[in-house]
């Protein structure tokens, strides 16, 4: 990335820390909707366009669009609070700063175990989910708003001659699940982000995994490194003698006073926990589980469908009118990935045909062809309908957790707030919508309210919900037969199943 960042008026916030004066307004969560959106389709007029610039446009919707809503709005301000506190507290102006990286130095050549911990600790974050509810698109894009890469010339009152900053770093574990895979993976991101060649120096790359660690914690003190990201946290990467030394370089991390943030799917974060209580650091800075959206969630309603059904490249409006966003719903389930999906294959569909507009028999067939596997479908299926059943085949999706919010799973901590008893509305209407408008930017919308705001209207109207919910629960079951499996709910079925099969006549073993 470019360093051509506004820097006026930002002294008098960063107070001239170095590592601050060219970010500080890129790091302001003022405006900050604005300034994460992202449109590929503003200024262009899509009437005018051949079939072959339809499918590129189509191509750039589900990596490059940004419609921002509520969470994302949330997790950009948290992650630029904890990259901005971190160099604060890391101001290399100050004397007690520069001896206390000069003593990490002194750390070189030492396994990670043997170190004495500091007093002080960086804020960490974690964000949670399964695959496609955009736990990665959120921070990435947020970090892409960011400058990578900054040069700094000579500071006196910094020590330095020349200094490359690090702004953020992003890295996934490793496929093998080992530290040493990832250590290798995160010189290699440094290297490309800003010029170094860390990966290929034969001194490091051929030490221990525990005197690595401790390296690149002393590097990363060295590049001023606001934040580092590491992604596809999974259970494997914690199992056994390995699982203690990953957590033990992300705690050491935190220690010399480097942010991170941790992002996977619900069962590794589980692993992770079950380490030790230290780990509650990792999310002193934001703690999020992300979930498919609902059907009448304020995010789903407001910013996501409105953003994907405005997401058009065809010669013409369709047809389909879709206020509450009921029927991508019915495709997707509220996984931000398959809304997407539904929408690029579906306009795809038409435009292969030669067709003018989308409908709703273009969703069916490509909901039902070569785009969604059968596996896609069961997903989708499984939380458009809350059916738990459907989603006991995936290894990364907490079935069980769902199975107890939707009230099929009830277990000694459940509570009415847990019983949901109705499946979403999965209804919609086909009609002649978009006025004609042929121009692929934005249509003007009202302006959105505050964060806070939001967030709290959508506390209200979640607990309004949950009551409404098990008052529903509550009416449906005393109408219910008890063989019904609504009735006393899926763990008497599976318990019911189990017992059978434990007294089922067995074959004698040879």
């Amino acid at each position: 990335m470019n360093e051509n960042f506004s820097t006026s008026n930002t002294q008098k916030h960063s107070d001239g820390n170095p590592f601050l004066v060219k970010i500080e307004d890129c790091l302001a969560t003022d405006d900050i909707e604005t300034r994460l959106a992202r449109w590929p389709l503003d200024g262009i007029d899509v009437g005018k366009l051949s079939d072959q610039e339809r499918l590129d446009l189509l191509d750039r919707m589900q990596d490059e669009m940004f419609e921002p809503n509520t969470k994302s709005s949330d997790i950009a301000s948290r992650l630029y609070r904890l990259i901005r506190r971190g160099y604060l507290a890391r101001d290399p102006r100050r004397p007690s700063v520069r001896r206390a990286t000069m003593a990490l130095a002194g750390f070189s050549g030492r396994e990670i175990a043997s170190l004495p911990w500091l007093t002080t600790y960086a804020k960490g974050m974690r964000i949670s989910g399964i695959t496609g509810v955009g736990k990665s698109y959120e921070v990435v894009r947020a970090l892409e708003a960011l400058p990578q890469r900054i040069d700094h010339g000579r500071c006196d009152a910094a020590g330095w001659t020349h200094m490359t900053q690090a702004v953020w770093l992003y890295v996934a574990m490793s496929h093998d699940g080992s530290l040493g895979g990832l250590l290798l993976q995160i010189l290699c991101s440094l290297d490309a982000a800003i010029g170094t060649g860390y990966s290929q120096d034969r001194s490091l790359t051929r030490l221990s995994n525990e005197k690595l660690a401790v390296h690149i914690g002393i590097i990363f003190r060295n590049h001023g490194v606001g934040v580092l990201v590491i992604d596809e946290i999974q259970h494997r990467n914690f199992s056994g003698a390995r699982g203690t030394l990953a957590v033990t370089f992300f705690l050491r991390l935190l220690n010399f006073g480097i942010p991170i943030v941790l992002i996977g799917n619900p069962y590794g974060m589980a692993k992770l926990d079950s380490f030790s209580q230290d780990m509650r650091r990792i999310g002193s800075g934001g703690s999020f589980e992300m979930y498919p959206m609902a059907a009448d969630d304020f995010d789903w309603q407001k910013c996501l469908a409105p953003a994907l059904w405005r997401y058009n490249v065809m010669p013409e409006p369709s047809p389909i009118e879709d206020f509450d966003g009921s029927i991508l719903f019915r495709y997707s389930g509220g996984i931000r990935d398959y809304a997407c999906r539904i929408r690029v294959a579906s306009q795809r569909l038409a435009i292969d045909l030669g067709e003018k507009a989308v409908t709703e028999v273009h969703m069916e067939q490509v909901f039902h062809g070569p785009d969604f596997s059968e596996g896609d479908r069961n997903l989708i299926c499984g939380f458009r309908d809350r059916n738990s059943l459907l989603l006991m085949g995936f290894t990364d999706v907490p079935w069980e957790q769902y199975a107890t919010k939707w009230g099929y799973l009830v277990t000694k901590n459940s509570t009415a707030s847990d019983l949901p008893a109705t499946s979403p509305s999965q209804g919609g209407k086909s009609k002649p919508v978009e006025d004609g408008i042929l121009v692929g930017s934005q249509k003007k919308q009202t302006p959105r309210k505050p964060v806070a705001v939001q967030a709290h209207e959508n506390i209200k109207r979640n607990r309004t919900r949950k009551v409404n919910d098990a008052k529903r629960q509550a009416d449906i079951r005393s109408t219910l037969e008890p063989g019904d499996i609504r009735h006393s709910g899926l763990q008497e079925f599976l318990v019911t199943g189990f017992d059978a099969l434990l007294t089922a006549p067995r074959k004698p073993t040879k």
